[in-house]
């Protein structure tokens, strides 16, 4: 399709939105549209892999034809790595990343994230999915859970809180990642220092196993290997729909709850085009997409079914990433001391 083509498809479009919705609601948005075919381009940083990136990239050259998307995929701490290097060097070359609110946290203390409050995030989004300043906005979640095998423990039997877990009979029936220090800073900052050293130090009495990384977790709690585990919701819900006997707890206070993030870059070359592409990202259509690929969606105004349960979500503060070596230290005191 011609840029003359595509740009009178979506003006006309605009002014019908105009008739319908009123002037005041329609020219924002054709005015960026407009802009962002004068771009041409928008360059994407991002640590979602390819499989999951391409439906988004797709939908996007679909809506807007004229402008080319680039992605560059790297794991988050390369990308981090990467545009500090390019900072430090004078080169902005990217519109939009993104990835783990660690490094997101990384790059807006260097000044490096504009304030984009998109319109896809005036309503959908949770509590502290999107940034009070605009500077970011969550694209999907991890959630850390109690998971369980069904054939181990009953449903009724299961575990109902994180304080189930003190309970005599899962001494030693509960297993861990060696390395779960945000889900341990996000207890604590959710509890309180008092109450939440106090239950991390109870926890560890019942002398939980431990494994590295939440994958084997799961594929060990899948094979009965023990009965309860620390996991991730969207690994338990992907294993059960498989068939394997395994179901989490969504009862919890709180469910920790850990967001990719995305935002747009203070020196964009592209900055109109960014936008569009973060709006796409956060927007209903979007999620879907990222819902659709296994991800956990961060919008929770996606129809989920009538078996869905609200649940009790603590977003980790960014913030936390500052005192990462004292939590870590403190992580390992507690648990990991004489393994």
């Amino acid at each position: 399709m011609s840029y003359n083509i595509a740009r009178s498809t979506l003006l006309f479009s605009a002014l019908i939105f105009c008739a319908e919705a009123g002037p005041a609601l329609a020219q924002a948005p054709a005015r960026r549209v407009d802009a962002a075919g004068g771009e041409r381009e928008v360059v994407w940083y991002t640590a979602m892999n390819t499989p999951d990136a391409a439906p988004l990239r797709k939908r996007f050259r679909e809506k807007y034809p004229d402008l080319n998307l680039t992605i560059l995929r790297q794991p988050g701490e390369k990308i981090r790595t990467r545009i500090l290097t390019e900072m430090r060097a004078g080169k902005f070359l990217w519109d939009v990343v993104s990835f783990n609110h660690l490094d997101m946290d990384a790059l807006a203390q260097e000044g490096l994230l504009a304030a984009y409050a998109s319109p896809e995030t005036r309503s959908g989004f949770p509590g502290g999915a999107v940034d009070p300043e605009g500077r970011w906005a969550a694209i999907y979640v991890r959630q850390y859970v109690i998971g369980y095998n069904t054939g181990s423990v009953p449903r009724r039997e299961a575990p109902r809180s994180w304080e189930d877990l003190l309970q005599p009979r899962w001494k030693e029936k509960f297993a861990m990642d060696e390395s779960d220090v945000e889900w341990y800073a996000a207890m604590l900052d959710y509890l309180g220092r008092e109450k939440g050293s106090a239950f991390m130090r109870s926890l560890a009495r019942q002398n939980p196993q431990f494994r590295r990384g939440h994958s084997l977790l799961a594929k060990l709690l899948i094979a009965g290997e023990f009965p309860l585990a620390l996991v991730h919701a969207a690994e338990m819900d992907e294993a059960r729909r498989a068939g394997a006997p395994v179901d989490w707890v969504k009862t919890l206070d709180p469910v920790i709850t850990s967001p990719s993030q995305v935002a747009v870059s203070a020196r964009a070359p592209h900055p109109n085009a960014g936008r569009l592409l973060v709006d796409l990202l956060l927007s209903a259509e979007g999620q879907a997409l990222i819902s659709d690929r296994g991800r956990v969606p961060a919008r929770n105004d996606l129809a989920r079914g009538p078996a869905s349960v609200p649940l009790k979500l603590h977003y980790v503060n960014p913030q936390l990433a500052r005192e990462a070596d004292r939590h870590e230290k403190e992580f390992r005191e507690i648990f990991l001391r004489g393994h």
